[in-house]
């Protein structure tokens, strides 16, 4: 399933609500995942929602052209 910018976006917005419920007091949200159901979020696994923001993220960041590069490290 392709999704469109717009329901990418969507999804960033609706899981950084669900973020701020979690992390202001709410015990649990419900996020959907890709049009492939959804997944409760709790406290406990806070990280699981980060890592999905931070794919949406990127997908649109790959999509818009604004993709950022990595860090290049050097050694001497």
């Amino acid at each position: 399933m392709t999704e469109t910018l717009l329901e990418l976006e969507t999804r960033l917005v609706q899981a950084k609500e669900a973020r701020h419920r979690l992390l202001t007091g709410t015990q649990e949200v419900t996020v959907s995942l890709h049009g492939y159901g959804s997944t409760t979020y709790t406290a406990a696994n806070v990280d699981g929602l980060e890592k999905y923001i931070h794919e949406l993220k990127t997908e649109i960041a790959k999509r818009t052209g604004t993709a950022r590069r990595g860090i290049i490290r050097t050694s001497f």
